[in-house]
């Protein structure tokens, strides 16, 4: 019997999150069918998030450095894999990390005795590289504009394709446009695609929210003040689900959309390969920094961050919260 591995490599802000806990969450029905999504691979520590856990990002991290410590990585922990999935006709392995790696040899060396195959969505330009400046803002302590964040994505997608379908037997690229995934979500879709026993009535929210607005400001301001933490992303993501207005796109004029399209060839191939393609407006997005809501926006965002010290007692987040401070002005 063929064995097969399907490995969802992402793109991140396409729903991966999402995806990930629902298949965490559907194990045990995988497993009845003689699927398996595996635990090897994850990590397991304590100190990861549930979001974490669900994906397997460990062998995804294990796939980059020098060739010889990739090798060792991989080797060290394909006994426990191999033991894992012995019983399964097909393996699952989802991480948007797979984006990234290097060496894809030695993951089909990883992956011998099974056919591989990939599964990817891919996303309108200038709504991924929006979504993922936004995602860095929130996630990490990254305090550059969007223009210059742009300029250094360096997304070329044919350079990404072909190595994945060199290794693969088969590859699904599919468009991340909710009017053409299967009843308009991505578990739903990659369960038709990938053939899983499962039903995706119901899925769970994606925790992993895009911020916009004026909170996508405030936590751009913590950044450049050097106070980001991890633990800031619960209230984050509490605030985008409570208030459109902190989540979504964010403004940008059309001028700088065009511009920002024509230079990259991503959607050009992307119509290669799907057709045409939904360009969103930017122009209808969230402002950030928006005079017109700033004051009331900074209480309503700073209640949520009053129990870390370090930004409430910030001299800067204090005059905002007193509302000292509007867009344009210094604190008096």
């Amino acid at each position: 019997m063929t064995r097969r591995v399907i490995l969802h490599i992402g793109r991140h802000k396409t729903g991966t999150t999402g995806l990930q806990l629902f298949l965490e969450s559907r194990r045990s029905d995988l497993t009845k069918a003689g699927f398996c999504y595996p635990l090897s691979g994850r990590n397991q520590s304590p100190g990861q998030s549930r979001e974490d856990q669900s994906a397997h990002h460990g062998l995804a991290r294990s796939l980059i450095g020098p060739r010889d410590i990739v090798r060792q990585r991989l080797q060290a922990l394909r006994p426990a894999f191999l033991d894992e999935v012995r019983d399964a006709h097909t393996v699952i392995l989802s991480s948007e990390g797979f984006q990234n790696v290097e060496h894809l040899d030695l993951l089909a060396e990883f992956l011998d005795g099974f056919e591989i195959e990939t599964i990817c969505y891919l996303r309108e330009y200038l709504s991924y590289v929006a979504s993922a400046y936004a995602q860095e803002i929130k996630g990490s302590g990254m305090a550059t504009d969007f223009i210059f964040f742009e300029q250094n994505f360096g997304f070329y997608l044919p350079q990404f394709i072909a190595p994945w379908e060199h290794i693969a037997r088969r590859s699904e690229w599919r468009l991340y446009d909710r009017a053409r995934l299967v009843d308009g979500n991505v578990a739903a879709d990659f369960v038709t695609i990938a053939g899983l026993p499962l039903d995706p009535s119901w899925v769970e929210v994606d925790s992993n929210m895009s911020i916009s607005g004026n909170l996508l400001g405030f936590k751009f301001i913590l950044n450049m003040l050097g106070l980001h933490a991890n633990a800031l992303g619960a209230p984050m993501n509490a605030l985008a689900m409570e208030y459109p207005r902190f989540r979504g796109p964010f403004h940008m004029d059309l001028a700088t959309q065009k511009r920002l399209r024509v230079n990259n060839s991503c959607n050009r191939t992307l119509r290669d390969m799907f057709g045409e393609i939904s360009e969103f407006d930017f122009e209808a997005g969230n402002r950030v920094f928006d005079p017109t809501c700033l004051e009331q926006d900074m209480k309503t965002i700073l209640r949520e961050f009053a129990q870390f010290e370090a930004v409430a007692n910030h001299p800067l987040i204090a005059a905002l919260e007193r509302g000292q401070m509007v867009a344009g002005e210094m604190p008096r």
